[in-house]
């Protein structure tokens, strides 16, 4: 807090300069309107006998550009990945040309040159203050611009798509060498597992599954999909497989086993006939189904087949 008053100070102190400037230097102009003060005129006039301050356009603006420096390098700065040294040198040089070298505008007419002389001192000095301070936004956080390692820690990786005719190609975007680059996760086998983690809302149904569903039944596969949060998965299949039909050699049906509202729900008989030779296979397909629906009976069963030699 001490430094940005310090600065604060500096800065508002090279204002006063520049007012003290056109005050000196445009009196005719000031004098006219009536905005002038013998208090003021007696300050000023002691500064010109004891310092000679005012003996020259250039010493008053010279000591306000050294104070105005001062105050933007000792300011704190957010970083702005829109501030860059070519907006910097813009600025320098407009606003160089503006405060410096516009003492000819003096010698004009008194009231279109003293107007013009104080228009462009203070665009002049405007501009001047937003290269400083943007220059030491860049200074100071290209010292500590990598507090947390983040160059570092970054490195190349795929950029090249690799498909064929089973693979699933997710499309990426990478931080490395200070630049975004674009890329490619290429599951070349999916066949061998895919599992994929991730917390509650972290985009794992919208990166990843949305594209595997989307991109196997654009290469004609058929698909088991566990809808957990019924319809959504759902609704992605069926309106990408209507799309894609062509894909398919034989034209796939669509069907959906709703256990929770079962009107929603296509008929499914998971008790094969073709299987059951006897009453003892219809007794253990039936008994495994009951079993999976009544969780007390799961573990009374955990529970006996714990217990049993």
């Amino acid at each position: 807090r001490g430094l940005a008053k310090i600065m604060a100070f500096m800065r508002a102190v090279s204002i006063l300069l520049v007012l003290m400037h056109l005050y000196w230097f445009c009196y005719g102009f000031f004098l006219e309107r009536g905005w002038t003060l013998e208090v003021i005129n007696k300050i000023l006039g002691n500064f010109d006998r004891t310092a000679g301050l005012f003996s020259h356009t250039l010493y008053t603006k010279a000591f306000a550009l050294v104070l105005l420096a001062l105050s933007c390098l000792g300011t704190k700065g957010v970083k702005n990945e829109k501030i860059t040294w070519s907006k910097i040198y813009v600025a320098l040089g407009v606003g160089f040309v503006l405060f410096f070298l516009n003492t000819p505008l003096l010698k004009l007419s008194p009231a279109t040159g003293t107007f013009l002389y104080i228009l462009t001192i203070s665009l002049g000095y405007i501009a001047l203050l937003m290269a400083g301070v943007w220059m030491s936004r860049l200074l100071r956080t290209n010292l500590m611009d990598d507090v947390f390692n983040n160059e570092n820690e970054s490195f190349q990786q795929e950029t090249k798509l690799m498909e064929n005719e089973y693979s699933v190609n997710l499309p990426t975007k990478f931080y490395y060498k200070g630049k975004w680059n674009s890329g490619w996760i290429n599951i070349v086998n999916p066949f061998r597992a895919s599992i994929v983690l991730g917390t509650p809302g972290s985009g794992k149904s919208y990166a990843i599954v949305n594209n595997y569903i989307k991109q196997q039944i654009e290469k004609g596969f058929s698909m088991y999909i566990y809808d957990f949060k019924f319809d959504d998965l759902s609704t992605i299949a069926y309106n990408h497989l209507l799309k894609h039909r062509d894909k398919y050699k034989v034209q796939p049906k669509f069907y959906v086993i709703n256990f929770d509202d079962p009107r929603k729900s296509h008929r499914c008989n998971p008790l094969n006939p073709d299987f059951m030779t006897d009453i003892s296979d219809a007794y253990e397909a039936a008994y495994t189904i009951m079993l999976n629906l009544n969780r007390s009976w799961i573990q009374k069963q955990g529970d006996f087949f714990v217990e049993s030699p």
